[in-house]
């Protein structure tokens, strides 16, 4: 995974942000490779607005987070997972943060079949205590073009 800077609001703090940041992806990737709930607790934020937004839906709080998407599509859905960032964007703005990839994701489903999708993601961060923690998750499919329209829509 490597990481682009873009944005910083404090240049001086911009090398120490993105280095947090680029870790927290790393625990992000590990946390959902794992279905890990305890990691997941450590990396996101205990603020009662958090949000994690999927196609199957919008998790709110992270106890819905952690019982929705770690627990129930995740850890119940999937044996196995791997989910690979790619190319990660970081934008560091003081306190706040987001960063946005597109990923690749490869499990193997309890009943044995292999599973590949792709998606785009942004995720946003606060900086808590001197702590980065993730905020919101978006993520959603690859762009796709209506048939008959032009490129782009």
């Amino acid at each position: 995974m490597s990481c682009v800077l873009s944005g910083a609001a404090h240049p001086q703090q911009a090398t120490g942000d993105e280095d947090q940041i680029t870790e927290l992806l790393h625990k992000y990737e590990t946390s959902i490779d794992n279905a890990d709930i305890t990691l997941a607790s450590e990396i996101w934020s205990h603020d009662p607005g958090v949000t994690f937004i999927y196609p199957l839906g919008t998790a709110r709080g992270l106890q819905q987070i952690e019982d929705e998407v770690y627990a129930g599509r995740m850890g119940k859905t999937f044996s196995r997972r791997d989910l690979v960032m790619h190319d990660p964007a970081v934008h560091v703005y003081g306190d706040a943060a987001w960063s946005e990839m597109t990923w690749t994701f490869h499990a193997t489903m309890k009943n044995g079949s292999a599973v590949t999708t792709e998606g785009r993601e942004t995720q946003v961060y606060h900086k808590e205590n001197g702590v980065w923690r993730i905020v919101h998750v978006h993520y959603s499919g690859p762009p796709q073009t209506m048939p008959g329209a032009p490129s782009g829509f």
